[in-house]
């Protein structure tokens, strides 16, 4: 997996039991605290009958590439992307909530203008959060989160254009699980939310491939490929000001091992490689603003600052969040 340095503006809030996400009663019995999630960490489970419907949209284009020694360089005419992502969520009890992340994508090449672009549909991961632990905060008690699911292989894969302009997703069934812990303390009398979080995802069938594809395979190959392991590991802190600003920073480490692929370049060759494994630490502060319990505002950077085999990008991103 390639990390990105998304530079972003994100509207949204992720609703979650007041039990979990709102300031508890050592600041007061009638004070609520306002958060809209910070830019990186995981959002838990929402109320029972809940609904969260967020759609963004988000510019990406690459601008450096990372070597094994994490050394940079320009990149120059690399493929950019305009991508639209929707997070729908519904709370089926208290503590287990089921979301969908549906992804549209719209990519060309900057090169003298040419690979026009055309849209594509990305892959679909369902994931199910489930609460196991309430959160105690005169006990120092967190609420502890499971987050486990699938990410479907619904994005074209192989039968790519040159530039691969037109690909969408991976090819593979990949299982993901997160654990996510978050607990809120009284600091000099405002509310501060520290969320922790680690996440794997791991292909469970490898793609059949035929020509030009996303694993780098020419036009005349047949075979198979299958991603690599990776995951992520981050805190994340939110402090709030007043009610309504949030200052909210996340720290994380991205991880992945390199993608197989087995096959064949013109029936007769026989193909057998692996991809290098790639990571890199990532900071993304940011700034937040609710307007009411349902609706808020966050803006911030996401930059890594080490990688190894990877890609930097600049990356753009608006969304607008309902909360039902």
């Amino acid at each position: 997996m390639k990390l990105i340095c998304n530079f972003g503006i994100t509207f949204g809030l992720f609703l979650v039991p007041s039990s979990v996400f709102a300031t508890q009663s050592s600041l007061s019995s009638n004070y609520q605290q306002w958060y809209t999630g910070s830019l990186l960490s995981p959002s838990g489970a929402l109320r029972q009958g809940g609904v969260t419907i967020e759609p963004y949209i988000s510019y990406n284009r690459p601008i450096d590439s990372v070597d094994a020694f994490g050394h940079k360089g320009p990149i120059y005419g690399g493929t950019q992307s305009i991508v639209n992502t929707t997070l729908v969520k519904y709370g089926i009890t208290n503590h287990l909530s089921v979301q969908l992340h549906p992804q549209f994508f719209y990519k060309w090449r900057s090169t003298y203008g040419n690979g026009g672009g055309q849209p594509r549909v990305g892959d679909l991961p369902l994931d199910f959060i489930w609460r196991f632990v309430d959160p105690n905060e005169s006990r120092l008690i967190p609420a502890v989160m499971l987050q486990s699911g699938i990410s479907f292989p619904t994005g074209r894969y192989d039968h790519l254009n040159s530039d691969k302009t037109n690909a969408g997703g991976n090819g593979n069934y990949i299982f993901r699980a997160a654990l996510v812990t978050q607990s809120t303390y009284r600091i000099a009398g405002h509310a501060l939310r520290v969320r922790g979080w680690a996440n794997i995802r791991k292909s469970v069938r490898d793609a059949e491939i035929h020509g030009i594809s996303s694993y780098g395979t020419s036009k005349d190959f047949i075979g198979h490929a299958e991603t690599g392991t990776s995951g992520e590991g981050g805190i994340s802190v939110e402090y709030g000001i007043n009610q309504r600003w949030v200052l909210a920073c996340d720290v994380a480490r991205d991880w992945s091992y390199g993608s197989k692929v087995k096959g064949y370049n013109n029936a007769v060759d026989y193909v057998e490689k692996k991809g290098q494994g790639s990571g890199a630490w990532v900071v993304a502060p940011a700034v937040e603003y609710n307007w009411s319990a349902r609706y808020g505002i966050i803006a911030g950077v996401s930059t890594p600052f080490w990688g190894r085999n990877t890609t930097e990008s600049l990356s753009g991103q608006v969304a607008f969040d309902m909360v039902f």
